[in-house]
């Protein structure tokens, strides 16, 4: 079914919130949400939905020289149930729904949308977060035709846009995301969050300066140890212990000393303690 007659112009610059009612055939779901796992609320909202209807309109914009409309702040789930109930019902109060449209502004905004909107329930794993943060990141160069924006240029544009986050952090996601997600997918799926991603951090760094202080090799050298070794213990159940002992074992018989040695240094290491 088409809009009513009294639909929004998208096209208008600047225009203010309005009340518009699509079919959910017009409405599109966010294909960049940053949540990407399963909702476990889905049956609860589901029943909900059935009862009561939609307990607020889902809010949608539209690009320039598309006809169709796009969830602009969350709501994917909602949509997906009322597609869902109308193909189990064939209700036309599942099919036919009041929105709110906003105009368009940019990616980088709809975006932001979402992963505010996620934010606020608490439900991204940490990955699913910093994944979320660079693909911004990857529109701001577009939008703005910027080479490369640094990590301070990218916190002051996140801030601008309402989605404050300091250097440090975005750091520990840019690690995350370009380190650790090749190496430890499974892991980063299942949850793992932003203290362990630290712990890492810092255990990749100590054990790279005890490699490199023992004259074992060079940088690279244990780069590629270390990356065979998260590999290896890769699970949804990971456990940082795992991965040291691994790492203190290999340190060990490199430089031929007793492994106790090595755990007592790296761990003073780790700790900041001199030797």
């Amino acid at each position: 079914m088409a809009p009513q007659a009294d639909q929004p112009n998208p096209n208008s610059e600047r225009e203010s919130t309005q009340a518009i009612r699509l079919s959910i055939d017009q409405i599109q779901c966010y294909s960049g949400n940053p949540w990407r796992q399963a909702n476990p609320e889905y049956a609860r909202i589901k029943a909900s939905i059935r009862r009561e209807g939609l307990d607020q309109p889902l809010v949608v914009t539209q690009k320039p020289g598309e006809t169709g409309y796009l969830l602009q702040a969350g709501g994917n789930t909602r949509l997906q149930i009322l597609k869902t109930l109308y193909q189990e019902t064939s209700e036309e109060r599942f099919f036919n729904i009041d929105c709110l449209f906003k105009p368009w502004e940019e990616e980088s905004a709809v975006l932001l949308a979402h992963l505010r909107e996620n934010e606020l329930r608490g439900e991204l794993h940490f990955i699913d977060k910093a994944l979320a943060v660079f693909e911004a990141k990857r529109l701001f160069e577009v939008e703005q035709n910027i080479v490369s924006l640094s990590v301070r240029q990218l916190a002051n544009l996140l801030r601008e846009r309402g989605f404050p986050l300091n250097g440090a952090m975005i750091s520990r996601m840019g690690y995350a995301v370009h380190r650790l997600l090749p190496l430890i997918p499974q892991a980063l799926e299942a949850g793992l969050g932003r203290p362990q991603v630290e712990k890492l951090r810092a255990l990749e760094r100590v054990s790279t300066r005890l490699w490199t202080e023992k004259a074992l090799g060079d940088e690279e050298e244990f780069s590629a140890i270390f990356a065979t070794l998260c590999q290896r213990y890769d699970a949804p159940d990971w456990e940082l212990e795992s991965l040291r002992n691994a790492l203190e074992n290999e340190i060990a018989d490199a430089a031929e000393e007793p492994l106790q040695t090595v755990r007592l240094t790296l761990g003073a290491m780790l700790s900041g303690r001199e030797i």
